[in-house]
C-alpha cells in the first residue's frame, strides 16, 4: 500500500506566539509522521489584527498549498482558540481541505456584541468608516477569555473579526460546511467557555460519519495538548 503523506496547519489562538499554546499537539503529530505547519497570523500579540480577515484567509491558503506542493496528499487544518474559529471560516468559505480539528473554540462575535463587550466598539468602527484610510488605526475593545482590553485597530479590519453578521460568524460558516467534510470538535471541561452553550455551532455542522465532538479534562489553553490522541487517531481514521 502507497504510504498517503498528511500535512497539517494549524492555527493559533488570539495573542499567541511562538511557542504557541498548541506546540505540544505539533510535536506529537510529527512524532506520529505527520508534515505540520504553524504560521504567525494577523491576531498573533506581535500583528494585533495588522490585516483584515479576508487577508488571514489568504495567509491560511498559502500554508495549505505550500503543504500540498511539498508532497502531502491530504491537508488537514486544525485551530485553537480564535484559531478555531478561523479554520471554521476557511472550511466553509475556501474550501480544498480534506478534514477540520477544531480545539477549544472561541471568539464568537455574536455573543461578545450581545453581552455587551464589543457594542461601543462597533459601532465606533463603523462610524470610522467614512472617510478613513484603511490603516488608520482606532481605539477599540477586543476580549480575551473575558478579559477586556483596549488596542488600536484599523476599523475596516477590527469589523471583519467582529462583526456579527461578518465572516467569522460560527452559525453561517457552520451550516456552510460540505456534507462530507470530516470534523473533530474537542472542548476541555475546565475550559471556561464549557457549559455556556459555546457548542451549539457542532450542531450545525452537517451530519458525518466522521464527524466527532470530544470533551477532555483540560482547560483552554491545554485542550490542543489533551486532544492530541484523538486527533492522531482521528486522521488515522480518516
Amino acid at each position: 500500500m502507497t504510504h498517503r503523506r498528511c500535512g497539517i496547519v494549524i492555527l493559533h489562538g488570539k495573542w499567541g506566539k511562538p511557542p504557541f499554546a498548541h506546540a505540544p499537539l505539533g510535536a506529537a503529530l510529527a512524532e506520529a509522521g505527520h508534515q505540520v505547519a504553524s504560521p504567525t497570523l494577523p491576531w498573533a500579540l506581535r500583528r494585533l489584527y495588522d490585516r483584515d480577515f479576508t487577508t488571514a484567509l489568504d495567509e491560511i491558503e498559502g500554508e495549505m498549498a505550500h503543504l500540498r506542493q511539498q508532497g502531502c496528499d491530504r491537508v488537514v487544518l486544525a485551530g485553537h482558540s480564535l484559531g478555531a474559529c478561523a479554520a471554521l471560516a476557511y472550511a466553509a468559505q475556501r474550501g480544498n481541505l480534506d478534514g477540520l480539528a477544531l480545539l477549544a473554540p472561541a471568539h464568537f462575535p455574536a455573543r461578545l456584541a450581545v453581552e455587551g463587550f464589543t457594542t461601543a466598539s462597533l459601532a465606533t468602527a463603523r462610524e470610522a468608516l467614512v472617510g478613513a484610510t484603511p490603516e488608520r488605526r482606532i481605539p477599540v475593545v477586543d476580549v480575551n477569555q473575558g478579559q477586556r482590553h483596549r488596542l488600536r485597530v484599523a476599523p475596516a479590519y477590527y469589523l471583519s473579526y467582529f462583526d456579527p453578521a461578518g465572516p467569522t460568524d460560527w452559525a453561517a460558516n457552520a451550516r456552510r460546511l460540505p456534507a462530507t467534510l470530516p470534523v473533530l470538535w474537542a472542548v476541555g471541561r475546565d475550559d471556561p467557555a464549557f457549559g455556556r452553550q459555546m457548542d451549539y455551532a457542532f450542531h450545525l455542522t452537517p451530519a458525518h460519519g466522521r464527524r466527532v465532538h470530544v470533551e477532555l479534562e483540560a482547560d483552554h489553553g491545554g485542550t490542543p495538548e489533551a486532544a492530541a490522541p484523538w486527533l492522531i487517531r482521528w486522521l488515522a481514521d480518516l
